[in-house]
């Protein structure tokens, strides 16, 4: 009886350590499913959502048992949001925001350091924009005109609010919707003007200068000086002419790196692949999106996120050298 106890007893105990050390070999890695991801874009009818489509198929096509749906979300601050609280695996950041969003400063109440990067994707333009027909030539007749900025807490919004604080332009209303919807609201003479961060050439400006002769918003050397002092994670770009089919001149206007990110609880082995198929089908990408013919492996000194360990991996072996700030906690 004595023996028979003691059998039973030790059997419970062999089966609680098997547990215990599958649970802890697993780690966090293993809840995320390959075959069950998501990730987050932007708006439909911006670049975002347009790369998300693209690249999820591409993902699904090279890599052995993935599937990722493509959420439609309001930008950069909801992808790091929904990544930290675990509804999310995957999405796409703006440095600036990125980096904000991990550092906890800027629009950022806290430190969102779950998230890791794969890669860069392209810069981001903000453009400004209205119609010929409104009279609007630059960014200082934006003063008391109706504005549209972008869904909340996309990057369109937070940094067209944030140009005009800089330079002290206040328009009569603003309104924070999507990037198909103010290029609707202008088209049918609701708005005035409106910003859109994206990827050049942006998709919806190809969509609305089919039906309207688009007037495009530079900026001057002395604006660009101004919110580049007040915006360091900012930066410039020129828009040559002829980009876009009413644009006459080069235009200067202010830019952004954008970073695809992962949880960091995805496996080293999945975001390895991720990041090596992304790279070796960039002609498949180009042909989604023509900005990613910008999507290369040693742009990725531009991300203000730490790398995920499977990315670092592949750097390594490309011999691309990462800066020291980039190697992730849990590769030092």
């Amino acid at each position: 009886m004595k023996l028979k106890k003691l059998l039973t007893f030790s059997l419970i105990i062999l089966i609680l350590v098997i547990s215990a050390c599958s649970n802890d070999s697993s780690g966090d890695e293993d809840n995320v499913d390959p075959n069950n991801m998501l990730i987050g874009t932007s708006s439909q009818g911006g670049t975002y959502y347009v790369w998300g489509g693209g690249w999820s198929d591409i993902m699904g096509d090279n890599v052995s048992d993935v599937n990722i749906g493509v959420e439609v979300t309001g930008g950069p601050t909801d992808n790091m949001k929904l990544i930290q609280n675990g509804e999310m695996e995957l999405g796409f950041v703006t440095s600036w925001l990125g980096g904000e969003g991990y550092n906890g400063e800027g629009w950022a109440d806290k430190e969102y350091d779950k998230m890791r990067s794969l890669f860069v994707m392209y810069p981001s333009v903000m453009h400004m924009y209205s119609l010929k027909e409104n009279g609007i030539k630059n960014i200082q007749d934006f003063e008391g005109e109706h504005i549209t900025t972008g869904s909340p807490g996309s990057t369109s919004e937070i940094a067209g609010e944030d140009l005009m604080n800089i330079l002290d332009i206040e328009p009569k209303e603003i309104s924070k919707v999507p990037t198909d919807t103010s290029v609707d609201n202008l088209r049918d003479g609701q708005v005035d003007a409106g910003f859109a961060v994206t990827g050049v050439p942006g998709p919806f400006m190809l969509d609305l200068e089919t039906t309207k002769e688009v007037q495009h918003i530079s900026l001057t050397d002395e604006e660009i000086d101004k919110i580049l002092g007040e915006q360091p994670y900012w930066d410039s770009i020129d828009v040559p002419e002829g980009t876009y089919k009413h644009q006459d001149d080069d235009l200067q206007l202010v830019s952004f790196w954008n970073l695809a990110i992962a949880t960091k609880d995805l496996s080293e082995d999945l975001a390895y692949e991720l990041t090596k198929q992304t790279f070796e089908n960039q002609e498949q990408l180009i042909n989604v999106d023509p900005t990613a013919e910008d999507t290369e492996p040693d742009l990725i000194e531009n991300t203000t996120i730490p790398i995920h360990p499977g990315a670092l991996k592949y750097y390594k072996e490309e011999g691309i050298e990462v800066p020291d700030e980039l190697i992730p906690p849990e590769s030092k």
